[in-house]
């Protein structure tokens, strides 16, 4: 993507609203080329928009999955056809779009806090806990998980890997961001983020975005994990920090209903009004669109699934 990119891009972006009767949007995941784009939520299954030139259609329904699913992820370009969807009642399902129904369960050992998958392998799924740790799943070899750790007893709120899949990096409720090696799984440092829970972690070849219950986002170099820049001017905890596919943007979502989008120098270079309260937010992988989930407004607006564009 080109390195002159104007930071007044987003003020033309328009809002498309997506087909959506699940109530509360739990979790969205873009397909790994951009051309889908799935969503789960709090009262019903999960939907698929397929979309096209001019438009996107009413959205396909993933009814070979649980009803309780609240987390999911679209495989890397490896292995594009798969979709991790862990379900609150301690389990994982693979979907495959190639036969349209689920070929795979794994049983995992506490309530699932996040999935993602390795970039590189394809193979690889990991799963955090709230209490339980992680589990890394290989769809290879699907019998039991290839790592099963407790992270020192530690509450995961949200997991990642690096880009190039070497390390793997958990924020957690006391705060701070651990930080693992992959495949031998030694810890290679611990980043002191937040006073208070650590709610995301992002990865990005040169920062890594935090967000905290301390209303702030803060940018950590990846060389040496120092800090770089701290983020503030928000007025609830942060939920949200995505960096977009080309590196220079870091959206950010807190409590309120404002979604504001930061260079990695901290400068807002846009904020705008969303439909009640964010709850789930990600950059189209190949462009600068991005997709918002929300909780709604009690007063004005019901859950809803947007592609801004």
């Amino acid at each position: 993507m080109a390195s002159n990119i104007p930071t007044d891009v987003f003020s033309k972006h328009k809002e498309n609203t997506m087909h959506w009767e699940q109530g509360t949007v739990y979790d969205i995941s873009w397909s790994s080329d951009g051309s889908q784009l799935t969503a789960a939520g709090a009262t019903g299954p999960v939907r698929t928009w397929r979309l096209e030139r001019g438009g996107h259609k009413e959205g396909d329904v993933h009814s070979g999955l649980p009803s309780s699913i609240e987390r999911i992820a679209w495989s890397p370009p490896t292995n594009p056809s798969l979709l991790a969807a862990a379900a609150y009642e301690k389990t994982v399902c693979i979907w495959d779009q190639r036969l349209s129904s689920t070929t795979m369960r794994f049983a995992t050992r506490g309530v699932n806090s996040d999935v993602c998958w390795h970039p590189r392998s394809g193979t690889h799924v990991l799963v955090a806990s709230r209490d339980e740790g992680i589990e890394v799943f290989d769809t290879a070899q699907p019998n039991r998980p290839v790592v099963s750790a407790n992270i020192d007893g530690a509450s995961l709120n949200s997991a990642r890997w690096s880009s190039d899949g070497s390390l793997l990096l958990l924020a957690t409720h006391s705060g701070s961001v651990e930080i693992y090696a992959w495949p031998s799984m030694t810890h290679i440092t611990t980043i002191p983020a937040h006073a208070s829970s650590c709610n995301c972690v992002a990865f990005d070849p040169h920062f890594i975005a935090t967000g905290g219950a301390d209303s702030c986002v803060q940018l950590w170099n990846t060389l040496d994990f120092s800090l770089h820049t701290v983020i503030g001017g928000f007025e609830s905890p942060v939920v949200f920090a995505e960096f977009s596919a080309c590196g220079k943007f870091v959206a950010c979502a807190s409590d309120d209903e404002d979604l504001v989008i930061h260079n990695t120098k901290g400068q807002v270079v846009h904020r705008m009004r969303v439909h009640g309260l964010t709850t789930a937010l990600e950059w189209h992988p190949r462009n600068l669109a991005f997709a918002v989930g929300s909780a709604g407004s009690s007063k004005s607006s019901k859950p809803s699934v947007s592609i801004f564009l």
